[in-house]
């Protein structure tokens, strides 16, 4: 019985076919298979990361304060973030700096010192939702926070700003501190339980990974 002979030219032939078929379906699955994990991932929420790289609390959603009216010392309406590109550390308060808040701010003083030369990209931002700050309090932050910048605002268009993020029922006590990014929307929280180490690889990330235009 006789067997049909293939070439060594007809064997490559057949060969190459196969695998360009093979690299055919390989680039499809390249393609198809990130969008099919995706589509599940999203619509069942198996596979979702359950950590985040962050130490701080995330604002959801992230929430601009560039439509809250802004008021300098002298009472005069200022443009907080186009002022400057910076980020920004805020802290809030519509009463008397507790001890709490006065914790908070000399956690945020000893970060912003920490940044060394990255400290002329961060401003720390003291916000009043409340009545004008006694001459005490004034010459206290004069003394002890130089670099400080204060602004005063209205507290029910504070309130109504973040009205349906996961900050709504925060108090403004001053015991939070807020980044700020450089378009000017909050979108990390920081309490009592978060330590300056915390505040301090965030803002150095952060930094790292965005730029000024």
């Amino acid at each position: 019985m006789m067997t049909e002979q293939v070439s060594p030219a007809e064997s490559e032939a057949t060969n190459n076919q196969g695998l360009s078929r093979y690299k055919g379906w390989l680039v499809v699955a390249v393609i198809v298979l990130p969008m099919l994990s995706a589509y599940v991932i999203f619509n069942t929420g198996i596979g979702m990361p359950t950590s985040t790289i962050n130490k701080g609390n995330l604002l959801l959603p992230a929430t601009s304060i560039i439509d809250i009216d802004m008021l300098n010392d002298e009472g005069q309406k200022i443009d907080l973030i186009g002022s400057k590109r910076l980020w920004r550390m805020l802290l809030v308060i519509d009463r008397q700096c507790n001890e709490v808040c006065l914790q908070q701010l000399y956690l945020s003083r000893q970060v912003h010192i920490r940044l060394g030369e990255k400290a002329m990209r961060v401003e720390r931002v003291l916000v009043n939702a409340g009545e004008a700050f006694s001459d005490e309090f004034k010459r206290y932050l004069t003394t002890e926070h130089p670099r400080l910048k204060t602004v005063s605002v209205n507290s029910q268009q504070w309130q109504d700003n973040f009205s349906a993020t996961s900050i709504a029922q925060d108090q403004l006590d001053g015991s939070h501190i807020y980044y700020v990014d450089l378009a000017g929307f909050a979108m990390m929280s920081y309490d009592q339980s978060h330590d300056g180490a915390a505040l301090l690889s965030d803002i150095k990330r952060l930094l790292k990974y965005s730029y000024d235009e």
